[in-house]
């Protein structure tokens, strides 16, 4: 029995969830930078050059420079992993590379300075932007919620006036996808301020360890042949 791609659905809400944490994170720990969201990145560059040169700007390079090494690295290993057959494979090999920088980004805050610190966390945002992006056949971006507005919006739209099945489908997944990303974005937000900012990549690292864990238990006692 195949499996079906969209029994890993619920890791493109792990990873949005994942990244609202982080952005929120790296924008109240790391000098006002997102991590996923580049093109509030990019304005935060603009505004940061404009009001104090370059010198204040370039902190968001490297996160930027991460974020796009990170798309390209995942978009390499989803083209490596095309020829294994076993989707649960490929999900644990996905999935192990995220935990794993998750482990040496939260060990390391201690210790790594802030350009190493979001430089890792932007390679981390684009390799699970691009990793993980459908839900139940909804292609998503767990990252940047200005398309997920627009297309939940026009699917609203091919729901409501169009009357397409469809339709009602993407809105609420794509509703959902957005509130996975905000509920993140404000429970870090909220241990930031109230608790640390260095127990959020710990609480990061935790689902998404639990989330593999997940994976390989379920390859042990389900057969996707």
């Amino acid at each position: 029995m195949t499996t079906n791609r969209q029994s890993f659905s619920w890791l493109t809400f792990l990873a949005t969830f994942s990244m609202g944490a982080v952005d929120a994170y790296t924008y109240i720990a790391h000098n006002e930078t997102f991590a996923s969201a580049q093109t509030g990145n990019l304005i935060v560059f603009a505004v940061k050059f404009a009001r104090g040169g370059i010198s204040e700007a370039w902190v968001c390079l490297p996160i930027w420079i991460g974020f796009a090494l990170g798309c390209f690295v995942a978009q390499a290993a989803l083209s490596w992993l095309n020829h294994k057959p076993n989707l649960r494979q490929r999900y644990l090999w996905m999935m192990g590379v995220v935990v794993v920088t998750l482990l040496i980004v939260s060990l390391g805050q201690e210790w790594f300075s802030e350009l190493v610190m979001i430089f890792i966390l932007g390679w981390l945002s684009g390799y699970e932007l691009t990793s993980f992006r459908e839900v139940k056949g909804t292609t998503v971006n767990n990252g940047i919620m200005t398309g997920n507005t627009k297309n939940m919006m026009v699917a609203l739209y091919h729901w409501l006036i169009d009357h397409e099945r469809s339709g009602r489908s993407q809105f609420l997944w794509l509703a959902a996808t957005m509130a996975m990303f905000i509920a993140g974005a404000g429970l870090s937000a909220m241990t930031c301020i109230l608790i640390s900012s260095d127990l959020v990549l710990w609480a990061v690292l935790v689902i998404n360890a639990a989330g593999l864990v997940v994976i390989y238990l379920t390859s042990r006692f389900r057969n996707d042949a």
